[in-house]
């Protein structure tokens, strides 16, 4: 979902009317936005394919990060009426914050006492 996250990215910036309604001319904001978005979702993405390759645990706080820009993405995409974009933030969100707590949930070692 990062990966995914950071091509749309970079698409945004290199051609930003993709990610436009046809009755949309593309602005400078828009350029803007693209732009802000790709300096977010290339570095995440690139630091969340790294970590996947070392100890799993590592990856808990980053898909916490990303998870959370993805909400503040599905809150936007709500906002301004576009769909795509929260349909999309949404999967990508549960996808990280999912991740994220299957992680934890796997790392975590019983509690003493318990039965075995």
């Amino acid at each position: 979902m990062a990966v995914g996250s950071a091509v749309s990215a970079l698409i945004g910036v290199l051609h930003p009317t993709f990610v436009l309604s046809a009755d949309t001319e593309p602005n400078a904001g828009l350029q803007l936005y693209a732009q802000a978005y790709a300096v977010r979702a290339v570095p995440l993405a690139v630091a969340l394919v790294h970590l996947l390759r070392r100890e799993h645990r590592t990856l808990v706080p980053v898909l916490a990060v990303a998870g959370a820009a993805q909400l503040g993405d599905l809150y936007i995409g709500i906002d301004q009426g576009v769909t795509g974009m929260a349909v999309g933030a949404t999967l990508a969100a549960a996808t990280h914050l999912g991740t994220a707590w299957w992680l934890i949930r796997r790392t975590v070692t019983p509690a003493l006492g318990s039965a075995v």
